[in-house]
């Protein structure tokens, strides 16, 4: 069964174009955001460990499915790559991440369908979704994990 791991995508209203002073964040920078911290979206929910590993649930309900993998940094761009129970295939979902002062902007650049990331209009703030410490686990070994 193939498995689309969703994630919060901004309303209408809130996404919009990247200012023209923001900043790339550094790789440290975003590393910090994930690090030994879960992101909750709509959907699906992932933890990050400082280990660079990633595990997730993805559905509600008696429709929910684990997912594991890994994940990386490089420059302003935060990946994970993970395979869900029962499916083979491997699936990357990426964010770049900005800041103008301390405000942060984020933009969803890879999706795990392989649909186009809205490059244009498509900038949100992604720490609305970041929850400090690891708010998956528990539910992830009640599903049996992988």
């Amino acid at each position: 069964m193939p498995l689309a791991i969703l994630v919060a995508l901004p309303q209408a209203a809130e996404a919009k174009k990247l200012p023209k002073n923001a900043k790339p964040m550094t790789a440290e920078e975003v590393i910090a955001i994930y690090s030994g911290n879960s992101a909750v979206w709509d959907g699906s929910k992932a933890y990050f460990s400082p280990e660079k590993r990633v595990k997730g649930v993805f559905g509600k309900g008696t429709k929910r499915v684990t997912y594991a993998g890994e994940w990386s940094v490089t420059d302003n761009e935060a990946c994970m790559k993970n395979s869900a129970k029962g499916d083979p295939k491997i699936y990357t979902d990426c964010w770049k991440w900005w800041h103008v002062g301390t405000k942060t902007i984020t933009l969803w650049s890879v999706h795990y369908d392989e649909t186009k990331p809205d490059d244009r209009n498509g900038y949100y703030d992604e720490m609305r979704s970041i929850k400090k410490g690891d708010k998956v686990s528990k539910e992830y070994e009640e599903l049996g994990g992988l």
